[in-house]
């Protein structure tokens, strides 16, 4: 049985792996790189999770794709969190990232799921943040049994 659940866990995280390298192809032309006085405006993809069911104790893939839709140059800050069904936030990264006009990245980081967590669903996600205005949300929902 133990066999059978890391095949299968092993198999979600390569499909993960392979469906956020479809995401990797350079979005759509902002136009030009310049620091002009562009307004400032970002994109941020579906967060996707190496499994949508995990344990307390276990650590959890997060993906997505995060862009400027600007034309000039941006320095972004990405948080990537959780929040537990009993109301507790998990924050597992927050860089400030630099990105040139139209330019698209790939983040993903490790969400250890605290042992003492809440079982339920968790909601994990990705937000872009420019001074303290959000930009740009999106989140998923964990099961955490």
């Amino acid at each position: 049985m133990r066999n059978y659940l890391i095949k299968g866990v092993l198999a979600l995280v390569c499909l993960a792996l392979v469906s956020v390298s479809l995401f990797a192809q350079k979005g759509k032309p902002g136009g030009g790189g310049t620091s002009g006085g562009s307004s400032s405006c970002a994109v941020v993809t579906t967060p996707m999770l190496s499994t949508v069911t995990a344990s307390p104790g276990i650590n959890v893939g997060v993906f997505s794709r995060v862009g400027n839709c600007s034309t000039g140059k941006k320095r972004y800050t990405v948080t990537v969190s959780a929040m537990s069904s009993c109301g507790e936030e998990t924050v597992m990264s927050s860089p400030v990232i630099s990105f040139e006009g139209g330019q698209y990245k790939l983040i993903s980081t490790t969400y250890a799921i605290s042992p003492d967590t809440c079982l339920g669903l968790s909601k994990v996600t990705v937000s872009v943040f420019e001074g303290g205005t959000v930009l740009a949300s999106d989140s998923t929902t964990l099961t955490i049994q």
